[in-house]
């Protein structure tokens, strides 16, 4: 049997589906996503709509609906995605993963503008620079993106196998750096919803942050550590 080329497109950063079993992680991190989505427009909305009112649902939206399922389809045990192939699994991952970086950036405009209109100064609280930060590393992780889309022209440089997993690991800190940005988003001034409501975001988004990196975390470190002792 000839040897497994270890740099090629089905190297062992995306393992066979029967290698995994299905985790319901992913289910329960939409669940809790929804329903702080949920929470964001009833808080945006329940006086009216304002320019305002669209930054933290665009937000909401793109970090912790459409991300978390970019970031899910490349997960091995998801039950959505289990069953395809490598190919569709990465199509759908960068397909979501470009939705969710233009609704981020339409939010990000949309705040920007308020403050424009309102003559207020830019990036002065916590919220805002952390955001200003999430939103520069999802740019550079988009470029990253794709590196590793295109990693087997690359592997003159990089082998594919830590294109992808560099991708994997900044895409990881881009996303926390975002869910922190909205937690930051939830003790601001601008919330004013009641303690009950602050704290039951808090431990949604918490959630979510913690049951969507989990598993490609462990993946990334187990491949590294796979392809470590595979140069010893």
């Amino acid at each position: 049997m000839p040897p497994v080329e270890r740099t090629s497109e089905s190297s062992h950063l995306v393992p066979p589906n029967n290698a995994s079993k299905p985790s319901y992680l992913n289910l329960i991190s939409n669940i809790c996503a929804l329903i702080f989505v949920g929470i964001m427009f009833y808080c945006c909305f329940k006086d009216g709509a304002t320019l305002f009112s669209y930054h933290p649902t665009l937000m909401a939206l793109g970090w912790l609906i459409l991300m978390t399922s970019a970031i899910n389809a490349v997960t091995p045990g998801d039950l959505a995605t289990e069953w395809m192939p490598i190919r569709l699994r990465s199509a759908r991952h960068w397909v979501i993963q470009l939705v969710a970086g233009l609704t981020i950036l339409v939010g990000f405009l949309v705040i920007l503008s308020n403050k424009i209109i309102q003559d207020k100064y830019h990036f002065q609280t916590l919220h805002a620079k952390f955001g200003l930060a999430a939103l520069v590393f999802a740019c550079c992780t988009s470029l990253g993106g794709l590196g590793a889309l295109y990693s087997l022209k690359l592997k003159d440089y990089l082998a594919p196998i830590y294109m992808k997993l560099l991708h994997a690991s900044a895409g990881l800190v881009t996303f926390c750096l975002g869910t922190v940005t909205i937690i930051l988003g939830c003790f601001s001034k601008w919330w004013s919803f009641g303690e009950v409501l602050r704290y039951t975001s808090l431990v949604l988004v918490l959630l979510v942050m913690l049951f969507t990196v989990l598993r490609p975390c462990l993946k990334v470190y187990f491949r590294l550590k796979e392809r470590i002792g595979y140069s010893n």
